[in-house]
């Protein structure tokens, strides 16, 4: 029995870490490689690739590098091949590992979905595919369970990584810092960034922390940063202590901050055609997982022109008046979530997937 473990961007890298960690941890004689990035190789993952420095998203980003992909592809199936990995856990990142998925199942090897596509926002199409190619679907929100039973898919809630990991912390401090979170990928990086340095500037007294992971230093651009703002860089825990409010990235980061306790504006600019195209095709009316997990607006979503620091400035001011309805929605999203153990959850129906071959 033997893994080989494909995360390619790094929220997913370091949710796959806690998973592949309780195996290394709890059954150290199984091999581990994988495509990841630095928690997925801290975890006992031998790391062929780090494929977490530069992951891209959006229908246009996705065309221009598509040779990049392509190559990838390739090696990656040499790689699993070479290895002799038994089963291949699949972590996120629809668009490559979906394809994956199908080869893997064409080779004879063992296929689990960890932390699928979000086929319920959209291409719904790619739930038969799961269906057809993965030997079991494990899944981090709650809510995805109702949805896959009534296709007669097979799905596993095993908990929230994230719910586990902020047990008992709190970094919400009415007068506190706030926390700026502008994203993990280049694109993201490079639309956000300066409208939040632009809302520092126009808040001169008020302090900011800018929140950067490791993974996103080498595509960091290299801006002027007002001394109001203290940069950190490094896990996102250790860097929101404090915090009064924080403006977010639409993504992970936002059920984080969410489980911490701190009030936030989700926030998001994408490439205006990659927008549109999306907003032809997504099914959701929200974007932000405490409220898709809520099923309800609790957080403020500001997208595009919303998202500019004039806007931005008006409604952090609100929110630092009054954040009392979000601190009872987030009383809420913990009940939703559960007290599960997703790590060893997960680890238990892989390494049962596993023994089946």
């Amino acid at each position: 029995m033997s893994l080989f473990w494909i995360a390619g961007e790094p929220s997913g890298d370091v949710q796959a870490a806690a998973v592949a960690g309780y195996i290394s941890t709890h059954h150290p004689e199984i091999k581990q490689w994988g495509w990841g990035g630095q928690f997925l190789e801290k975890s006992g993952v031998t790391l062929l690739k780090d494929v977490t420095k530069k992951p891209f998203m959006g229908f246009i980003e996705v065309v221009v590098r598509a040779r990049s992909i392509f190559k990838s592809f390739a090696a990656v199936k040499r790689q699993i091949l070479s290895t002799g990995a038994t089963t291949v856990v699949l972590v996120d990142y629809p668009g490559f590992n979906l394809r994956m998925a199908k080869w893997a199942k064409a080779q004879g090897l063992r296929v689990v979905y960890y932390i699928p596509p979000k086929v319920w926002a959209w291409k719904s199409g790619r739930a038969q595919i799961l269906k057809e190619q993965c030997d079991a679907i494990l899944g981090i929100l709650p809510f995805e369970q109702k949805w896959y039973a009534e296709r007669d898919i097979d799905y596993t809630y095993v908990g929230n990584p994230l719910a586990q990991k902020y047990i008992g912390i709190n970094a919400y401090a009415p007068q506190g810092s706030i926390a700026l979170l502008p994203g993990s990928r280049s694109q993201e990086i490079a639309r956000l960034l300066p409208e939040f340095i632009a809302v520092a500037r126009a808040m001169p007294k008020q302090a900011f922390v800018l929140i950067r992971p490791e993974s996103a230093v080498p595509v960091w651009p290299n801006l002027e940063i007002p001394e109001n703002i203290k940069v950190f860089t490094g896990e996102l825990k250790d860097g929101m202590e404090h915090c009064s409010a924080a403006l977010v990235c639409s993504g992970t980061a936002t059920l984080e901050v969410a489980l911490m306790g701190v009030p936030q504006l989700v926030v998001y600019r994408a490439n205006p055609l990659s927008l549109a195209i999306a907003k032809r095709f997504v099914k959701i009316r929200y974007i932000s997982l405490p409220n898709l997990i809520l099923d309800a607006g609790a957080l403020p979503e500001l997208l595009q022109e919303d998202a500019r620091s004039e806007a931005l400035v008006d409604r952090l001011s609100d929110l630092l008046t009054d954040p009392s309805d979000q601190l009872v929605a987030y009383t809420n999203l913990l009940q939703v979530l559960e007290q599960k153990d997703p790590a060893a959850t997960a680890a238990g129906h892989i390494l049962t997937i596993s023994s089946e071959v």
